[in-house]
């Protein structure tokens, strides 16, 4: 065991540093390993620990100078002088016998022994160390050309060197505000030797006052032990009681009163009742053939001027009937296109008919088969269906200058012949493409049907102040109907506006109903 000549604490053989305060525990005289700092005995040419290179590579072991060693054995003193073949090498000696030695040589050496080139400094005297830094100067002739001065140069210098002596240095003044931050005569500790023992080894060797490294592996400190505590009787009790809480299993707020039997069979109940009485309102007036509608149903002004635009046409002459709608919108144009058609039918004119969808040439089909049965009109003589025609940005045109050429027909000659154009149209802008590129070039007469959402921007080109482009213009269903009424001829669009009236009453009476027995519950406080 090595016991720690700083703190007094015990460390294991071969500790270099203590384990509690880390000062150095041995002292020694040698060779200090620059890699890992081990202190080897004088004379060794490899590290004992890590194996490195103690001396330069270009000096030999046999050139490397031995600086006195000092042992004390038993009360005698050893001499070793620089040079002297008596100095004992580590080969002739066992390794345990040098090592052994070399340690007791290093603990007997003072604490305050200053390093050897520190000791040759103190003892040089002033004038014969400037007279060896006058002897390390190179004679002018001694120095390479391009480091030689100038003998201009020489005497430049050395002027400028006594006029710095000669000049006297004023003190400089200082500012106000900073003389008034001077800390004050008393507080102002003298400078004095600083304190600690001097460094042993490494590059501050013999340097006092130096802040200590830390070991690679720091100690951990020691657990502090904890004061002995004795809790209350009453927090036992507390404890059980804040247990007992935490364990005891989550319950809700309220009970969710589950619905009755009996009134979850009476809620289905009406809303069956509800269902049957929308049902009965829109079945029973198409099935009965109500004629409420028919009878007081007004009719708009632009119906009527459709009307009679188609009313006016002579017989044999061509209208072009163009079906732009789909699915979507079937259910409002498709009793459109069954009234004008038919109308046309009634009026004996010959007809054209197009879609610029593929959607309207199919469910257009349908409605020309129906009525061409009701009316004996025979295909290729009384009407045409080109089907759909391809190109919606530039399909009207296209129609218009393709008349009278081969595989169009011959029922005109050209867009000229045409003496009305009927459009139904399920969107706005198939309005727009027949006014723009057909209409307005060829000043063709038209008018149109369209559903209930695009009669908002279909309506400002209806009786236009500059331009009539439109003659007429019926929308959605009610359009439809008041078509029919005003003919003559009522069909589904009459029936369903009846069911339509119905079941608007019947919608408003459940509303009403509704509401009475919401008021009556809360009067009752349920």
């Amino acid at each position: 065991m090595i016991n720690c000549p700083h703190c007094g604490a015990s460390n294991k053989d071969g500790s270099k540093f203590c384990g509690d305060c880390g000062q150095p525990l041995i002292t020694r005289n040698g060779v200090t390993c620059p890699m890992c700092d081990n202190l080897n005995p004088p004379g060794v040419t490899a590290c004992t620990q890590c194996g490195a290179r103690l001396i330069p590579v270009s000096v030999t072991p046999s050139e490397e100078p031995l600086e006195p060693l000092e042992m004390e054995e038993e009360g005698a003193v050893v001499k070793g002088v620089e040079g002297d073949d008596t100095v004992p090498e580590p080969d002739d000696l066992g390794e345990a016998e040098s090592l052994e030695e070399f340690a007791k040589v290093s603990e007997a050496e003072p604490e305050d022994a200053m390093p050897p080139w520190l000791e040759k400094l103190r003892e040089l005297p002033s004038e014969e160390a400037a007279s060896e830094e006058e002897a390390t100067r190179l004679a002018p002739g001694e120095l390479p050309d391009w480091l030689e001065i100038p003998p201009e140069f020489e005497e430049v210098l050395s002027e400028a060197g006594r006029a710095v002596e000669e000049e006297e240095v004023s003190r400089a003044e200082i500012p106000s505000w900073l003389e008034a931050l001077r800390p004050a005569e008393d507080g102002v500790a003298e400078p004095g030797e600083p304190a600690g023992p001097p460094e042993r080894t490494g590059l501050l060797k013999g340097i006092r006052g130096t802040l200590g490294i830390e070991p690679i592996l720091a100690i951990p400190p020691r657990a502090a032990s904890l004061p002995a505590f004795s809790a209350p009787p009453y927090a036992y009790e507390h404890a059980e009681v804040f247990d007992k809480v935490v364990r005891e299993p989550a319950r809700p707020s309220a009970e969710v009163v589950r619905p009755r039997r009996l009134e979850t069979l009476v809620a289905s109940t009406l809303r069956w009742i509800i269902y049957l009485i929308v049902a009965t309102a829109v079945v029973v007036p198409i099935l009965l053939g109500s004629n409420w509608a028919e009878a007081n149903m007004p009719v708009t002004a632009s119906t009527i001027a459709m009307y009679d635009a188609i009313e006016a046409l002579p017989a044999d002459s061509v209208v072009l009937v163009s079906h732009d709608y789909d699915p979507g919108v079937a259910g409002e144009m498709i009793p459109q296109a069954k009234a004008v058609v038919g109308h046309l039918m009634r009026r004996q004119v010959r007809l054209i008919n197009v879609s610029l969808t593929p959607e309207g040439a199919r469910l257009s089909r349908e409605v020309l088969d129906e009525l061409a049965e009701a009316h004996g009109y025979e295909y290729g003589d009384d009407y045409l269906s080109l089907g759909y025609v391809v190109g919606v940005e530039a399909g009207p045109r296209s129609i218009a200058e393709g008349f009278g050429g081969a595989g169009w027909t011959d029922f005109v000659d050209g867009i000229e012949d045409v003496a009305l154009i009927v459009e139904f149209a399920g969107a706005t802008e198939y309005v727009r493409l027949w006014l723009e590129q057909v209409q307005a070039p060829y000043g063709v007469p038209m008018v149109a049907g369209v559903s209930a959402t695009a009669d908002p921007f279909v309506r400002p080109y209806y009786r236009n102040q500059a331009q009539d482009q439109l003659l007429g213009l019926m929308t959605g269903l009610v359009g439809a109907a008041e078509y029919e009424r005003r003919a003559g001829h009522p069909g589904l669009a009459l029936a369903s506006m009846d069911s339509q009236s119905v079941v608007h009453i019947a919608i408003v009476l459940l509303v009403l109903v509704g509401n009475l027995a919401y008021f009556g519950g809360r009067l009752r406080g349920k």
